[in-house]
């Protein structure tokens, strides 16, 4: 007799404290529909998300992209980055380039620099392109794609001189 009770009085329970707290659950109501914006309205809310003061990026309000447009149209917005990359500094003189290897990290672009400390000229082939630093033009330089792991970019020299190499064998940081 008591086992009965005590489910009834459980499906009871449990039927109550189904559902939310809804007062008037029988009553269907619709949200009070919400006044329609004006061009004044619209016009303070936009003021009102551009900052009165200078602002971080150290330009004036009236120079900051409007809401809602694409920091990337404007100058200085994202994207105008430089992307990153490795430098590897060949510098020439007495002859010989040093150094002799350059450790990059993997995967990331690779700008090579000659340079020329005496004045002589220095010439190195890097597969299809070639870099010649002399008198008139002491530094010259071109990118690379980044290197896989373990990989390297052989200079052969032009002329004379020696060989280098740019290796994959560093890890990325400061």
């Amino acid at each position: 007799m008591i086992r009965p009770c005590v489910g009834l009085c459980v499906a009871v329970l449990f039927v109550a404290g189904c559902g939310g707290d809804d007062e008037g659950a029988g009553k269907a109501t619709a949200p009070a529909p919400s006044p329609p914006r004006t061009k004044t309205e619209a016009e303070r809310s936009e003021a009102a998300s551009v900052p009165s003061a200078r602002t971080e990026t150290g330009r004036s309000p009236e120079k900051q992209p409007r809401t809602g447009q694409s920091p990337e149209k404007h100058p200085g917005g994202a994207g105008d980055e430089e992307p990153a990359r490795s430098q590897a500094l060949f510098t020439g003189r007495g002859g010989r380039v040093r150094p002799g290897v350059v450790r990059v990290p993997s995967f990331i672009a690779i700008r090579v620099e000659l340079r020329s400390a005496d004045g002589a000229t220095y010439a190195l082939r890097f597969g299809n392109r070639t870099l010649r630093a002399d008198r008139s033009a002491s530094s010259v330089s071109a990118s690379f794609s980044g290197l896989r792991p373990g990989k390297g970019l052989t200079g052969e020299p032009v002329g004379d001189g020696n060989r280098v190499r740019v290796e994959a064998t560093a890890e990325p940081g400061p």
